[in-house]
């Protein structure tokens, strides 16, 4: 009796998939692993579509194939380690064709091995070129990285002397404003001793 949709969503969305097992599980529910390799759930489905690599059958290479489109790059990651695991056909080579086409350096580098097992001399070329391309975006974000962080550093310590610069110049400015100006106010208390110019009063004996 073949696995029923709700078996193989269990046994397959745990942490380690016995893979081999569920293979064999699910080789009469093709249409239960399509459903699951097209998921919300982006962890299911990468574990769905690997399960379609191991499998490699004809339906199976259709469900990596239209993981290799999916929006979400984890799927697709797994569409392009399912796609090392395919048998030489040329479904597959179509598949891997279409992955090395990828954005994401990680999907383009499992694609790049995948197509080093495949007998299609035209997409080892496109392997060799896709792989060049990943090396130079490498490359080039690395660049990108460096001249950013230099960026910041000289901004940072910019900043730091104009900080400088600016205390610095207050407390001259504060310094000569004290030197130059006298305590405002009146005395509150008159002096203790007799005020001056003025005798005591009184006849002598």
């Amino acid at each position: 009796m073949p696995i029923s949709y709700a078996e193989l969503k269990v046994k397959l969305d745990v942490d380690e998939p016995d893979y081999p097992a569920l293979a064999e599980m699910a080789a009469g529910a093709i249409h239960h692993l399509r459903k699951l390799a097209a998921s919300a759930d982006v962890s299911l489905a990468s574990k769905a579509v690997s399960l379609a690599g191991i499998m490699g059958d004809a339906d199976c290479i259709g469900i990596v194939g239209s993981a290799s489109k999916s929006r979400d790059v984890l799927v697709r990651v797994a569409a392009a380690h399912a796609a090392g695991l395919l048998p030489d056909s040329p479904h597959a080579t179509r598949v891997v064709k279409k992955l090395l086409d990828d954005k994401d350096v990680g999907v383009v580098k499992l694609a790049a091995r995948a197509a080093a097992r495949l007998s299609d001399p035209d997409v080892a070329t496109k392997a060799q070129r896709a792989s060049k391309r990943m090396h130079a975006t490498v490359r080039a974000k690395t660049a990108k990285g460096s001249t950013s962080e230099r960026s910041t550093a000289m901004t940072g310590k910019a900043g730091v002397k104009a900080g400088v610069a600016t205390k610095a110049k207050a407390t001259r400015t504060g310094g000569a404003r004290a030197a130059g100006k006298m305590p405002a106010g009146a005395m509150t208390e008159p002096p203790k001793s007799a005020k001056a110019g003025k005798m005591p009063a009184g006849k002598m004996n």
